[in-house]
C-alpha cells in the first residue's frame, strides 16, 4: 500500500525533471541579441592575394600571396565603413595608418584555396577582421562614416498638363481645385519611380490622415514651407517644384502634334531646411492626343530632372564633410561659449571646423563641419564633461543646454 502511494509521487518528479530539461533546452535555443547586433565587432571576409614566384622560392611566394590576401581583407572591411569617394581622397593616410597594420586587425584566418601558375602564386583566405579596432582608428583619423541609408523622400510637384487652366497639387487636400479634378501628377509618378530604382525610400502622401496648415496649401511652396509639410509626414527630404506641359509646333497636314514639358524642382532637408539640390528637366513628345502627349512629355522631363537631383542629394546626404547645426541654450557667459567651441573642435572626433552663426539672448547657433552624423557628435559632446546636456537630435541637428552650476552649501 505504501509502495502504491509512492509511485505517483515519483512519476510527478520525473515529469517535473523532464519539464525543467525542456525549459533549459528552449532557453539555449533562443538566439541571443545585444545592443551591438547591428554593429558587429568582427567581420568574416574572403579575399584573394597574388604574389610572383622569384628564384623558384614557392614558400616565399606563398607567404607573400597570403599577406596580400589579408591586406585586401582589411581593405574590404574599411570599405564597409567609409564612403567610396572618401577612400579615394584619403588613400595615402589609409595606407600609412591602416593598411600597414593588417596583422593587428586579423583575428584569425584560414587558407581555403591555393593556385600555382608559371611565375605566380595565388592564395584565397577566409579571415576574421576586427571591425571594432578598425572603427576606432578610422574615427581617430576623422574618416569614420558608416554608409548612410538613402533618405525618406516626399514629393510635392504642382503640375499643369495641356487642357488645364490651373496647376493641380495633392496637398490642397481635396479631390478638386477650382472646379478641376486633381489627378496623380505624371511628373511626380515618374520621379518616384526613378528614386525607388536608386534605393531611396519614398513617402506615400496618401497614407493616413495628415492635416496640412492652410498657409502651405499653395502651389508655389518655399523651402521652409516644404520642410514643414515634410516634417508632418516624417520625411527626411522633400522634393518640391512645378511642372508645365505646352503644345509645340505642329507639322501642317499631320494629325501628330509635338508637346513640350519643363519642370523645376528643389530638394530640401527637412530637419534644418538646407537645400540639397536644385535642377531643371525638359521633355518632348509626339502624339495624336494632346493630353497623352503632354503626359509623356511631363514624364520625360521628370526623368531628365531625376538624374540631376539624385546625384546632388546623394553627394550631400552621404559624403563628408557635412554640416551639422548645434544650438546651445542657457549661456550666461560668452567665455563659456568660447570654451565649448574650442572643446568641440579639439576633442570631438571628426569635427574639422566650428562656425558661430548667431549668439543672442543666451542662445548660440553653431555650424559644425564633420564627417560624422549628428548622433555621433552628440555622443561625444555628452562625454566632454562641460556640463552640456543634449536635449534633442535629428539627422543633422543637435539641441543642447548648459546645465546650471550645482549649489554649494
Amino acid at each position: 500500500m505504501q509502495h502504491g502511494s509512492e509511485r505517483p509521487a515519483s512519476l510527478l518528479l520525473k515529469r517535473a525533471s523532464l519539464a525543467l530539461i525542456l525549459v533549459i533546452l528552449a532557453i539555449f535555443s533562443i538566439p541571443f541579441t545585444n545592443s551591438f547586433a547591428d554593429e558587429p565587432l568582427e567581420r568574416t571576409v574572403e579575399s584573394t592575394g597574388i604574389a610572383s614566384v622569384s628564384g623558384g622560392n614557392i614558400a616565399l611566394a606563398r607567404d607573400a600571396a597570403i599577406a596580400d590576401a589579408l591586406r585586401k581583407a582589411v581593405e574590404q572591411a574599411v570599405g564597409t565603413l567609409v564612403a567610396s569617394d572618401t577612400l579615394v581622397e584619403n588613400y595615402q593616410p589609409l595606407r600609412d595608418n591602416v593598411y600597414t597594420k593588417t596583422a593587428g586587425y586579423i583575428r584569425s584566418y584560414t587558407v581555403i584555396r591555393e593556385v600555382q601558375s608559371p611565375g605566380l602564386y595565388q592564395a584565397t583566405v577566409r579571415a576574421v577582421v576586427a571591425l571594432g579596432d578598425i572603427k576606432e582608428d578610422l574615427g581617430a583619423m576623422g574618416l569614420l562614416q558608416v554608409k548612410a541609408e538613402r533618405p525618406r523622400v516626399l514629393f510635392m510637384i504642382a503640375e499643369k498638363n495641356i487642357g488645364r487652366r490651373y496647376y493641380a497639387f495633392w496637398w490642397w487636400g481635396r479631390s478638386e481645385y477650382r472646379g478641376e479634378a486633381i489627378d496623380m501628377s505624371s511628373a511626380e509618378a515618374s520621379l518616384k519611380e526613378k528614386f525607388l530604382e536608386k534605393g531611396f525610400n519614398v513617402v506615400d502622401s496618401s497614407a493616413g490622415t495628415v492635416v496640412i496648415e492652410d498657409a502651405f496649401r499653395v502651389e508655389d511652396l518655399t523651402s521652409k514651407g516644404a520642410a514643414r509639410v515634410g516634417s508632418v509626414f516624417n520625411a527626411e527630404v522633400v522634393v518640391f517644384g512645378k511642372a508645365l506641359a505646352t503644345v509645340g509646333p505642329r507639322t501642317p497636314g499631320s494629325n501628330v502634334g509635338s508637346y513640350i514639358a519643363d519642370i523645376t524642382a528643389q530638394a530640401v532637408r527637412v530637419d534644418d531646411g538646407v537645400v540639397l539640390g536644385s535642377a531643371k528637366g525638359h521633355g518632348v513628345s509626339r502624339h495624336i492626343s494632346e493630353v497623352t502627349g503632354g503626359t509623356e512629355a511631363l514624364s520625360k522631363a521628370a526623368t531628365d530632372l531625376s538624374d540631376k537631383l539624385i546625384a546632388q542629394i546623394a553627394a550631400k546626404w552621404s559624403l563628408g564633410p557635412q554640416s551639422v547645426t548645434l544650438k546651445i541654450e542657457n549661456i550666461t557667459d560668452y567665455k563659456r561659449l568660447t570654451e565649448i567651441k574650442n572643446a568641440i573642435k579639439g576633442r570631438v572626433r571628426g569635427v574639422s571646423a566650428v562656425y558661430q552663426r548667431r549668439f543672442e539672448g543666451g542662445t548660440a547657433t553653431l555650424e559644425l563641419d564633420s564627417r560624422l552624423t549628428a548622433q555621433a557628435i552628440a555622443d561625444d559632446i555628452a562625454r566632454l564633461g562641460l556640463r552640456l546636456k543634449v536635449t534633442r537630435t535629428t539627422a543633422n541637428t543637435i539641441e543642447a543646454a548648459i546645465e546650471d552650476e550645482p549649489q554649494r552649501p
